[in-house]
């Protein structure tokens, strides 16, 4: 049981051998809320190398935790997608253990809340599960509509395309008048699957019957496929499983003659796409959902940390040498300036001819100063 559920360790007492007042349990680390895996924007978020044989494994380790808690006599109660939580291994961990309905020896501790978009059509009316006992078949309506959400996208089995006035309006309507969208006869029922969603006949016959059982009246009257019956069948079709010789990340039952989310991906529906060098598509139309899958699965590059001015504590230092400072520059300009015009005068007065070598003294000093300051 304990490696399935983070399971309360200790009492926490006001004193010693006073009120409990509290309890520890385990914290999980390294896992993330279900969801985080069913949900195609999340799951190439987050693990974008994960195929479908992966949330096949995960479906199968949710239905063994669920096998776990029920031979020990207990009962999940409060079934919803947050109390799953999921590692990279595709181990599972239940979280809110404190919430199941417990047999301890004989004495039932009952669980009193619940999600309505999990609870099964039975109890939908019931205004309150104060001081109501939850059964193993109960649990397995939230098993089944878990396993769901996993291999199917994240898409509820009680929502689709109206086909009746009153159909589609709220999700816990449907789910009390049995409109699986999935089934068989959906036409009579109300609701039929999404466009461009993951069709039902992607899994074998009979894991199809089982979702048939799980979700229609016959499901409360002779019994919803339990936990070990899950575990059995998914690791039977876990042993059935091929890859699309397209794209590797495309892993299906082995039943189908073509490869399914190749056909969703000529929809411009992304379910798994290859992060490597080379993407292969199956058509050389541009597809502007693979595109952008390929941006959501991108991670962003760390923020940079820009420099704060406050860390800074500038110094001055001498010029090197060789530079004139700027008023020494200005004034050997202004004296430039003023012998070239002495220039001008030396036809008439020949001894001025004296400062033409100092003009030219003057003006190489200038030109390596200049050199110097460019350097510098």
């Amino acid at each position: 049981l304990l490696n399935y559920v983070a399971w309360p360790q200790a009492t926490l007492h006001g004193g010693r051998g006073g009120k409990v007042i509290g309890f520890m349990m385990p914290k999980v680390s390294g896992k993330e809320p279900i969801h985080m895996i069913y949900s195609p924007a999340h799951r190439r978020q987050s693990y974008p190398h994960c195929a479908w044989d992966f949330l096949l494994y995960v479906a199968r380790n949710i239905a063994s935790s669920f096998a776990t808690v029920h031979e020990h006599g207990h009962v999940v109660g409060d079934v919803n997608q947050n109390s799953f939580m999921v590692g990279r291994d595709s181990k599972v961990v239940l979280i809110d253990s404190d919430s199941f309905q417990i047999n301890a020896n004989g004495t039932l501790h009952l669980c009193e809340v619940g999600v309505s978009h999990f609870t099964p059509p039975e109890l939908q009316t019931l205004s309150s599960f104060v001081g109501f006992e939850r059964t193993e078949n109960h649990d397995n309506f939230g098993l089944a509509l878990l396993i769901f959400h996993v291999l199917f996208g994240g898409r509820h089995p009680y929502s689709g395309v109206p086909l009746i006035s009153d159909a589609g309006n709220a999700l816990e309507t449907d789910i009390t008048h049995f409109r699986y969208a999935y089934a068989s006869d959906n036409q009579r029922r109300g609701l039929k699957p999404p466009p461009r969603s993951i069709p039902l006949s992607m899994l074998p016959s009979d894991v199809e019957a089982m979702f048939q059982q799980a979700f229609t009246e016959s499901g409360v009257a002779t019994g919803r496929p339990t936990a070990k019956a899950w575990v059995a069948a998914l690791d039977s079709l876990r042993q059935q499983l091929k890859k699309c010789p397209v794209s590797a990340m495309h892993v299906y039952p082995a039943h189908l003659t073509d490869c399914p989310w190749c056909a969703l991906d000529n929809q411009g529906v992304i379910y798994f796409i290859d992060l490597g060098e080379e993407v292969i598509t199956t058509s050389g139309d541009f597809v502007l959902a693979k595109v952008w899958a390929m941006v959501m699965a991108s991670v962003a590059p760390p923020a940079l940390q820009l420099p704060l001015p406050d860390h800074f504590q500038p110094t001055g230092r001498p010029l090197p040498l060789g530079l004139l400072r700027r008023e020494y520059i200005i004034l050997i300009e202004i004296a430039l300036s003023a012998l070239s015009l002495l220039l001008c005068g030396l036809q008439a007065e020949p001894r001025y001819i004296i400062l033409v070598p100092v003009l030219s003294a003057i003006w190489i000093i200038g030109s390596l100063t200049s050199k110097a300051y460019k350097a510098e």
